[in-house]
């Protein structure tokens, strides 16, 4: 994987706990791809701070992550970062899915 070129501001929303990114206008996708991306680690935090104190009921726990960002896509850097962004790693079993063990 290449270095980070660019750090995001994620965080989860508190009604359903998936996953939260925030965008370049302040607001929040669930989508990776519309992140906003910040040259420097450092306004990455400072966006982290500035969230918990406006979104404390849409969004819980913003932290910054790296990424590599490239003309057709941005990639988490860390390996729970990617899985977070792309979904769980094994097939979920869930009551109503009509599966059986």
């Amino acid at each position: 994987m290449p270095p980070a070129t660019h750090w995001v501001v994620t965080a989860s929303f508190t009604d359903d706990g998936s996953n939260a990114y925030r965008r370049a206008d302040g607001t929040w996708s669930r989508a990776l791809a519309e992140a906003g991306l910040l040259t420097e680690e450092a306004t990455g935090k400072v966006h982290a701070a500035q969230a918990v104190a406006d979104e404390q009921r849409l969004i819980s726990d913003p932290y910054v992550i790296e990424v590599h960002a490239s003309d057709s896509k941005v990639e988490a850097l860390s390996a729970r970062e990617r899985i977070r962004a792309t979904g769980p790693t094994v097939p979920i079993r869930r009551p109503d899915s009509g599966l059986r063990r």
